[in-house]
């Protein structure tokens, strides 16, 4: 969670961290709706634009989380530029005084729109971005020319808020079997167009039958050239994973801009080489929830427990109520886990010092400028002849 922070924001957080009881952060996923068709997703199979809630409904939403305390949201998809008003919906929210982010892959989404979003004040964006090799993310995304354009978005988004107060965009990475060798040179890249990056490890087990965990089986797909944990797994795949976050970790330290708290990297690293989620407690439902396209409140985007609708009137009250916190506790209680970056670092924030005060750091170090100009982004394109998996990877 990186924010710029208001006195309201102070409070919030305050009592979040006294508590765990205040909503500090929130996703709403405004659509499922996607243009691309990534390996590992599937979202886009459920995009539904009769199914999405009205503008009116999106102003209630924004309006009620900052009752609730919700300092940072993130609204993403599916694409979130897949929906025609995201501009406006973005600006409900900052009118509101919560910090916004746009989740977006960045592909096919033209600056006018970009720029539509930061007059509005959206200042915080993140792009998905998997590899500095065009064939390989092109292949990741099932979209020919996909590198070229997310890093076109990146380099314009990088320039347009450089030496901008409370702005940090950041690189999304899915760390798979495809790009583990890439780690540092994509958090070179982030640095040099004026992004911070974050690091997640893929939930996909190559063993279809284990390579779903939660009911988002729904939403991921089986890829087994991108997953990494088997029972049997080599020794040369579990020395590649710790190669690569032993060298994150010392830039982390270094002070390189990874957005991910050192005990969050260290659970990837744990999760990539046995398949074991963190075992600290949940706090879904208390310091973050989730919103569906439809306006459902869950306590995290991997649950389907029904509780009241968002916009019911008596929610807030519900929301407060010893129900809910029964319903809470045993649905968080029963999940197996997860390595979602936004809910387990909120939760790393909260419980552990070293997370806050990584976090505190991230949020107050000023981000490098100038930054890197459009030519000399693109010029970050691997364009030798590698393969799609590496050769370290299938050895």
């Amino acid at each position: 969670m990186n924010l710029s922070l208001t006195a309201e924001n102070y409070k919030r957080i305050a009592l979040g961290a006294l508590t765990r009881r205040v909503p500090v952060y929130a996703h709403f996923g405004i659509t499922h709706r996607c243009n691309l068709t990534c390996k590992m997703c599937g979202i886009w199979r459920y995009g539904n634009e009769k199914e999405e809630v009205s503008l009116d409904e999106c102003r209630e939403i924004a309006a009620r989380m900052r009752r609730l305390g919700v300092v940072q949201c993130s609204i993403g998809g599916g694409e979130p530029f897949a929906h025609q008003k995201v501009e406006e919906i973005a600006k409900f929210f900052v009118d509101e005084g919560i910090n916004l982010r746009l989740l977006t892959n960045g592909i096919g989404v033209g600056r006018d729109r970009i720029d539509r979003a930061m007059s509005y004040g959206v200042k915080n964006f993140s792009i998905s971005l998997d590899s500095l090799y065009p064939n390989r993310f092109d292949y990741i995304c099932e979209h020919e020319g996909a590198w070229e354009d997310a890093v076109s978005t990146i380099s314009h988004i990088g320039r347009s808020l450089a030496g901008v107060p409370g702005a940090m965009p950041t690189i999304n990475c899915v760390v798979s079997n495809l790009n583990l060798e890439e780690l540092p040179d994509l958090v070179r890249f982030a640095k040099d167009v004026g992004f911070a990056i974050s690091f997640l490890p893929i939930e996909l087990l190559p063993d279809a039958k284990a390579g779903v965990r939660n009911w988002e089986a729904r939403f991921i797909r089986y890829r087994p050239e991108m997953g990494l944990h088997t029972e049997d797994s080599p020794s040369s795949m579990l020395a590649r994973v710790d190669k690569a976050y032993d060298q994150i970790i010392q830039m982390k330290a270094e002070g390189w801009p990874i957005l991910n708290s050192t005990p969050y990297l260290e659970s990837s690293r744990t999760y990539l080489k046995t398949g074991q989620f963190p075992a600290e407690g949940c706090d879904a439902g208390r310091l973050y929830f989730s919103i569906a396209p439809n306006g459902q409140f869950t306590i995290c985007h991997r649950t389907v427990q029904q509780h009241i609708h968002f916009l019911d009137p008596d929610f807030e009250d519900y929301f407060h109520s010893a129900v809910y916190e029964r319903a809470r506790m045993l649905e968080a209680g029963s999940c197996e886990g997860c390595m979602r970056a936004c809910w387990i670092d909120t939760s790393h924030m909260f419980r552990t010092l070293q997370g806050f005060m990584e976090t505190a750091m991230m949020t107050l170090k000023p981000r490098r400028s100038p930054v890197a100009s459009h030519e000399q982004a693109m010029s970050w394109a691997r364009r030798e002849d590698a393969p799609i998996v590496p050769d370290s990877a299938s050895a």
